[in-house]
């Protein structure tokens, strides 16, 4: 990422250029920033109406883009082939990457300024990891999902987060440096902005489902494209609130799918889940939640098709005692493919609303909600 920044305020007056004081207790939003206003929508009220309203909106856009035809993507695979493109063959596949003709356990490693991790993956039967031949994403969806009622496979996972680890360590160990990257008198900050949205330093995970190698028709390049599906059960020690770690020992109990295909023309990758997460500190509010993540990077569509090289990010968490929403996050991003480079720009921009029931006791540091606005150009690789 080369920088990103956010615009937060807070439903009373905190940047005083943005906010409208009225005598009014009710809220409404107007081009992203609250204030009050008269309003027939209660506070109470109005959190799970903007649940709604951004389940809806992401249900909407998830049909668009997984619903479309994927007519032109098939003409471009060869005729020769014995899978035509666009169907699927789910078969055994002892000699395909990354599993041996064996099935031992496998060791696979991912890097990223936002999510690093170490996988081991343990197969709990004899039967070596299957391999699905296909690029139509509701193809690998549907086989994907199919048996994971009965998991196959364990993977073990130790998980850390370096970008928003680096934002604690640099507000805990050099306040002044932290400080630099407020801009002017207004509660923009950058480093803050680049760490929104992430709650924890580090977990470890154990899954249990099933797992396929992800193959395109007549792909020859090796590689550990895999998706998995099933049930994932995660834990950590520390949690992340404004960038300061606190204390708190957390589980995570969810259903998900999730896959990553990395081509030299494409990269694809999802996550669907939803779940329940527990915290043993009483000043974190207990939340289930869903979530819908989707990025895709093809350098071969054109540049002006804006379902093609997009990214959409939504999380809604509804406390478990309440069942009001504690926090949403919707985030759609655009990403440029350069001509002849192997890499593109991008620009995301969204929302992270925050309510005020998020925390309890001594944690619990504001009676209002609290909306970040993101705006974040960045290149990937």
């Amino acid at each position: 990422m080369l920088f990103s920044f956010s615009l937060t305020t807070m439903q009373r007056g905190c940047i005083q250029s943005l906010c409208v004081p009225v005598n009014n207790s009710e809220t409404v939003a107007n081009g992203g920033h609250r204030f009050h206003a008269r309003s027939k929508i209660s506070d109470a009220a109005l959190p799970r109406l903007q649940a709604r309203l951004l389940v809806l909106v992401a249900m909407v856009v998830w049909m668009i883009i997984f619903l479309m035809p994927l007519s032109a993507r098939a003409a471009d695979t060869s005729t020769s082939l014995s899978v035509p493109s666009g169907e699927t063959a789910l078969q055994p596949a002892a000699s395909a990457p990354p599993v041996d003709a064996n099935n031992k356990a496998e060791v696979i490693w991912e890097w990223d300024p936002y999510y690093t991790d170490v996988d081991l993956n343990i197969p709990l039967t004899s039967k070596p990891i299957p391999t699905i031949t296909s690029d139509n994403e509701m193809v690998i969806y549907g086989k994907l999902i199919e048996g994971s009622a009965i998991p196959r496979y364990m993977l073990l996972e130790a998980s850390v987060y370096p970008m928003p680890l680096l934002g604690t360590y640099l507000k805990s160990h050099t306040p002044r440096l932290y400080k630099q990257g407020q801009i002017g008198n207004s509660s923009i900050n950058i480093f803050e902005s680049a760490t929104a949205g992430f709650q924890e330093p580090w977990a470890v995970s154990a899954f249990f489902g099933n797992i396929a190698n992800l193959v395109r028709p007549g792909e020859t390049r090796t590689g550990s494209n895999l998706g998995y599906t099933g049930y994932l059960i995660s834990a950590g020690s520390k949690h992340i609130k404004n960038n300061v770690l606190i204390a708190d020992n957390w589980y995570e109990l969810e259903w998900k799918i999730k896959g990553k295909r990395d081509f030299e023309d494409e990269k694809l990758g999802w996550s669907f889940r939803f779940g329940w997460k527990f915290n043993a500190n009483p000043g974190v509010t207990d939340v289930k939640y869903i979530s819908i993540h989707r990025s895709d990077l093809d350098y071969r569509a054109p540049l002006l098709l804006w379902l093609k090289n997009s990214s959409l990010d939504l999380k809604v968490q509804f406390s478990q005692h309440g069942g009001q929403a504690v926090r949403e996050e919707f985030i759609v991003g655009k990403k440029y493919p350069l001509k002849g480079k192997r890499y593109s720009a991008s620009l995301d921009v969204g929302v992270v609303w925050e309510s005020p029931d998020e925390y309890n006791g001594i944690l619990r540091d504001r009676s209002n909600s609290l909306t970040t606005l993101l705006f974040r150009p960045s290149i990937e690789f």
